[in-house]
């Protein structure tokens, strides 16, 4: 199994926006030597619930502090920007670190859906289709022009391009019943988010699996990452108490209900439907265990860590991020 490390860079009141980009970006650039695999940032507009509105200089930025770690985006939002600019930019990324960039992207919906919504609206989603179109002919540095209903691009060479062939990795989030049967049906990995239950998670790997079946794709072959809050404490009842707090802080800044339960007016609740269904907190035993059961139950070869989420003190994450690779990781590998 493979670890990675997660950054949404939240800005609660009491610290400055300078301490949340140097201690998260600290913590990003300490896990390469302490061995995880990758690291995704998070991109967030208009809100202290996330200030990574351009992630793609934080990747630029940590590219050039280390040679081995990949360097992810999870999620990037294509419909921000124009898709040649999104080709080159990528390009320069996968060439300035060497072969290391990883592309996750979505069209965009900030609020965790239900099993039976659709991510985003129609229109987000057809021109975030075009994007992707768009930008795979314009990796392959061969001219192209394209007639779309949102794009239109007279002739033209994009260059330069990526190091990786075709082009670098690329994930899409998908967060609902449809976008996971789309991803699979175009032969796509996917993105599965924190607030997804393990019964979730289960029903959703068969989906992808049976619709890349359909399709005549095999999926399988696909690293899948799944996000989940991770805090590794001393004991059971510490990792309880200081993530439950900073869990609570998290998710009373962004809109959301999970199995009907809402963290401001249930917090206990709250807490204990997360401890049981997404988040992974407790000692380092407990945190093994949770982990194996996950990826018996549901096949996990790839867990991003959220390590530093809500107001969790930053010598709090970093002690979990290094508990995590060294008492949790070892058994698991």
């Amino acid at each position: 199994m493979n670890f990675h490390v997660f950054s949404l860079m939240q800005w609660p009141p009491e610290r400055t926006r300078e301490q949340v980009y140097a201690s998260e970006l600290e913590q990003l650039t300490l896990a390469e030597d302490q061995g995880y695999e990758g690291v995704w940032f998070a991109e967030h507009h208009h809100s202290r619930a996330g200030i990574g509105p351009s992630i793609h200089l934080c990747a630029a930025w940590l590219s050039a502090r280390t040679t081995r770690i990949r360097i992810g985006t999870a999620v990037s939002i294509p419909p921000f920007f124009h898709p040649l600019r999104l080709a080159e930019e990528i390009a320069m990324l996968d060439i300035m670190s060497g072969g290391r960039f990883q592309w996750g992207i979505g069209w965009g919906d900030p609020v965790h859906l239900p099993d039976d919504s659709s991510a985003g609206d129609e229109e987000g989603s057809r021109v975030f289709r075009e994007q992707l179109e768009i930008l795979e002919r314009a990796w392959t540095g061969a001219p192209f022009s394209y007639e779309g209903e949102f794009f239109q691009i007279p002739e033209l060479q994009c260059l330069p391009t990526p190091v990786q062939q075709p082009c670098p990795p690329v994930w899409i989030a998908a967060l609902s019943h449809a976008g996971v049967e789309w991803a699979a049906a175009n032969d796509r990995p996917v993105w599965i988010d924190a607030l997804s239950p393990v019964h979730r998670i289960e029903e959703r790997r068969r989906i992808y699996r049976e619709a890349g079946e359909a399709a005549g794709h095999d999926v399988s072959r696909f690293e899948l990452p799944v996000l989940r809050h991770v805090y590794v404490g001393e004991t059971m009842r510490t990792a309880r108490e200081e993530a439950g707090r900073a869990l609570l802080r998290h998710y009373r800044s962004v809109p959301v209900e999970a199995a009907g339960l809402d963290p401001e007016a249930a917090p206990d609740a709250f807490l204990d439907w997360l401890f049981e269904n997404c988040a992974v907190v407790g000692d380092a035993a407990y945190c093994r265990d949770r982990i194996a059961e996950l990826s018996e139950r549901t096949g996990l070869d790839s867990l991003v860590g959220w390590q530093n989420f809500g107001d969790l003190p930053h010598p709090a994450s970093l002690a979990s991020q290094r508990r995590l690779i060294e008492k949790v990781a070892p058994a698991l590998a």
